[in-house]
């Protein structure tokens, strides 16, 4: 296997040096994201980088063994712990002295104390109870940081977490965290589906349009990613945004969306061939129906003062929007699972692919997880 995952590695690279002189080559975590080149060359050579990455037995893995993100970087301080929960699972995490981040099971196993509230001694978390001391020795799963956030998992099934792409010194990135009440299956149903923004995001901050969407691909790209791309109609408050669109001129903005199983989805929105706008969500479950939503925002265009500004005003105006209706979804349990999805609309092949995917996915409940803890220490 070492042998066959070494030559499709190979052949990828022998593939970009080919088309190198003609095509501007992005890569983040061994997913290829291309510019300026035909849809059928781009789904050929990421779907041979995928498969090669990707083995279709984890999509049957626990969510506590991805990468989830906790928080962004900055919302960490140092001296105290901070609480954090993936589905069930209550964890709290802190920061050592050499820099370095723990985790452990927020319950202190001498009598039984949540920790959320006890402090940091010589880089060991003391119990506000009778100060028991939990060190490296008491450690629940590992935090990294990357792309400006931190993440846990437990015995990780992936080597880095996901990063959103286009980070580089002509974009800037902005953040939002943001708690929405629906499953983690139905946030992403929602960054991916394309229908809604007619209804719901419409207002004078929004980009919907009854105007349909032109150009739709669904974009298969690996067993656990789903692409899609199509031309939205620009609305008048979005070419003021862009300040060199004509108002008086009909307009449509190149986008592309792709989901990444279990939490990740990105879109890159471009209004012509230098302007890119990008929007990430990297999303935890920390109830049966509320996830957070960790946002990155990154433009080439929007990058400072008043129009970063404008920027991240637009994106909560959005955020808020989605939050309402999410508020109006029935929580009916029997009726989702006997009728959801039984009608579609056009444009939706790509939540068909995602639904068959999270067939595979279970919110973390406690008790699997201390079962699991438990047949690893």
């Amino acid at each position: 296997m070492a042998i066959l995952h070494s030559a499709k590695i190979f052949l990828i690279y022998l593939i970009n040096a080919i088309i190198y002189k003609n095509t501007l080559i992005l890569s983040y975590n061994n997913n290829i994201f291309f510019e300026n080149m035909n849809i059928k060359l781009l789904l050929i050579i990421t779907l041979i980088g995928n498969c090669a990455c990707f083995s279709a037995t984890l999509l049957n893995t626990p969510l506590y063994r991805y990468w989830n993100c906790i928080g962004f970087k900055h919302c960490f301080v140092d001296n105290k712990p901070y609480q954090f929960n993936v589905g069930e699972i209550p964890l709290i995490a802190w920061k050592t002295e050499n820099n370095t981040y723990l985790s452990t099971l927020n319950f202190c196993k001498h009598f039984g104390s949540t920790l959320n509230e006890g402090k940091i001694e010589d880089g060991c978390l003391e119990c506000p109870y009778h100060g028991y001391k939990h060190s490296e020795n008491d450690k629940c799963g590992v935090i990294v940081e990357h792309d400006n956030k931190l993440w846990w998992s437990y015995n990780p099934v992936e080597k880095v977490p996901q990063t959103i792409p286009y980070i580089g010194e002509d974009f800037v990135s902005d953040y939002i965290e943001y708690e929405m009440n629906e499953n983690l299956p139905f946030c992403m149903y929602n960054s991916m589906d394309i229908n809604h923004a007619q209804h719901i995001h419409s207002g004078i901050f929004g980009f919907g349009s009854d105007i349909p969407v032109k150009n739709y691909k669904h974009i298969k790209k690996a067993e656990n990613i789903i692409g899609t791309s199509f031309d939205h109609y620009l609305k008048g408050n979005i070419k003021l945004m862009n300040k060199n669109v004509s108002l008086g001129t009909e307009a449509f903005a190149s986008n592309y969306h792709e989901y990444i199983y279990p939490s990740t989805t990105w879109s890159v929105v471009s209004h012509d061939e230098y302007k890119k706008l990008v929007i990430g969500f990297s999303m935890t479950p920390v109830d049966t129906y509320k996830t957070k939503w960790y946002v990155t925002i990154r433009s080439n265009y929007m990058k400072e003062g008043i129009n970063k500004n404008i920027l991240n005003l637009a994106a909560r105006m959005i955020l808020s929007q989605d939050k309402k209706q999410f508020e109006r979804q029935s929580k009916n349990t029997l009726l989702r699972d006997s009728f959801i999805h039984t009608n579609m609309l056009n444009n939706e092949d790509h939540i068909q692919d995602m639904k068959k995917i999270f067939k595979n996915y279970e919110y973390p409940k406690l008790k699997d997880f201390i079962d699991y803890h438990i047949s690893n220490s």
